[in-house]
């Protein structure tokens, strides 16, 4: 029986992977304060779009909880803690990618902002009007041209 198990559970992973390999799912959240959005500025060493500016968020562990991804997530990438987020939409992008984009509120307010530089160079707080002085990350701009960040009031 243990072999069997054993088996299986070998079988599950290489089936995770597989699905992994085939479809990306990224998780993104608009964490608002006083009319601005807090945006990210994607560091040199990024494989895709470096200098882009970007939401904090990331990619979907196969069995994860879209809310515990982007909760892990933004806290990985910003030191912040989230509360309970909301769903603004779905965005499909080019290619086997697609993100979830949440509206988030800060559950506990933290000194300062906690980049890993090896992710992000810097982190600003920006108007919606402004975002289109920045050079964005594609779906970025997709959700801007949608109308998904206009809950976001420029104050």
């Amino acid at each position: 029986m243990l072999k069997r198990d054993s088996a299986l559970s070998s079988a599950r992973l290489v089936w995770f992977a597989m699905a992994e390999a085939q479809f990306w799912v990224g998780v993104h959240g608009v964490i608002a304060r006083g009319g601005k959005l807090l945006v990210l500025k994607r560091a040199a060493p990024m494989t895709y779009k470096p200098g882009a500016w970007d939401l904090p968020g990331g990619h979907l562990r196969v069995g994860e909880l879209f809310e515990q991804c982007l909760a892990r997530e933004i806290e990985e990438e910003t030191g912040l803690i989230i509360g309970p987020p909301r769903l603004l939409g779905i965005h499909n992008s080019v290619g086997p990618y697609l993100q979830a984009i949440f509206a988030c509120a800060i559950a506990r307010e933290a000194d300062d902002i906690r980049l890993h530089p090896h992710e992000h160079a810097e982190s600003r707080w920006v108007a919606p009007s402004e975002l289109h002085q920045l050079e964005l990350i594609p779906y970025l701009e997709g959700i801007l041209r949608r109308g998904m960040l206009n809950f976001v009031n420029d104050g």
